[in-house]
């Protein structure tokens, strides 16, 4: 799901937490929330991104990662700390997973629904510089997890000019299966069943709220027959998304 707009400062969205105990280590099943800029000859974007990253042989848990990104195709780039660009937040705070750290709390189906609230923001206010930077909420509470100097980038470092919530996946070759996508169900089965985006917001430039409104957004797919996407009817600025393991998807 995707807003344009000539100038975005940010994105706001709380993000459903789910594992898959059976996705090989060499393929992925991702949750991402996004601003990107693609006005000139290289896209720029930002990634809060609660991914499913192996921790031993048996089980995946989700984890916390964050990345920069200059290409269309996900081929360049780091996560976390692996190369220079993500400056951590040099606080710890109990129970607030940093890049990098595993998720711990996760949904069950029918049962449980875990979630996490995450924000990337361009501060604007002076004294700040202008840093994109990397927030989980709880509560009334921003947790500030680091930040991506404005210095990085060249059109991203004004703003964005997109916003971005999406589920991914993808294997290391071809003929392998693709994991399944967000919850392994399908966005009809609603809360604690399926995996959402909820309470969607955009930022502006003094990093306050703007309501995206996302009642004329039209949800896009690459994989029509295989993940599916749905808004929520009861409106929120929720949308559920997902589906199971699939074979020739691409």
């Amino acid at each position: 799901l995707t807003n344009r707009s000539d100038q975005v400062f940010g994105i706001y969205t709380k993000i459903s937490a789910w594992g898959h105990e059976h996705t090989k280590s060499d393929a992925y099943s991702a949750t991402v929330i996004q601003v990107s800029n693609d006005q000139g000859a290289a896209l720029q974007r930002h990634q809060g991104r609660p991914s499913y990253d192996r921790l031993d042989s048996a089980v995946e848990q989700a984890s916390a990662y964050a990345k920069k990104e200059t290409d269309r195709d996900w081929t360049t780039g780091c996560y976390n700390t692996d190369c220079p660009g993500f400056v951590p937040f040099r606080d710890t705070y109990t129970g607030i997973p940093k890049p990098g750290m595993a998720v711990e709390e996760l949904s069950s189906y029918g049962k449980t629904d875990a979630s996490m609230i995450l924000q990337i923001v361009k501060d604007e206010r002076p004294g700040i510089g202008g840093d994109w930077w990397l927030y989980r909420v709880a509560g009334p509470v921003r947790f500030p997890l680091g930040h991506w100097p404005a210095s990085l980038f060249t059109t991203l470092s004004r703003h964005a000019t997109e916003a971005a919530s999406y589920g991914a996946v993808g294997a290391a070759r071809r003929e392998d299966d693709l994991p399944a996508m967000g919850s392994g169900h399908g966005p009809g089965e609603g809360y604690k069943r399926a995996a959402y985006f909820a309470d969607i917001i955009l930022m502006d430039s003094m990093a306050y709220p703007v309501d995206p409104s996302l009642r004329g957004v039209v949800p896009m797919l690459n994989a029509v027959r295989c993940y599916q996407v749905a808004m929520d009817a009861g409106g929120g600025n929720t949308f559920f998304y997902g589906g199971p393991v699939r074979q020739n998807c691409i």
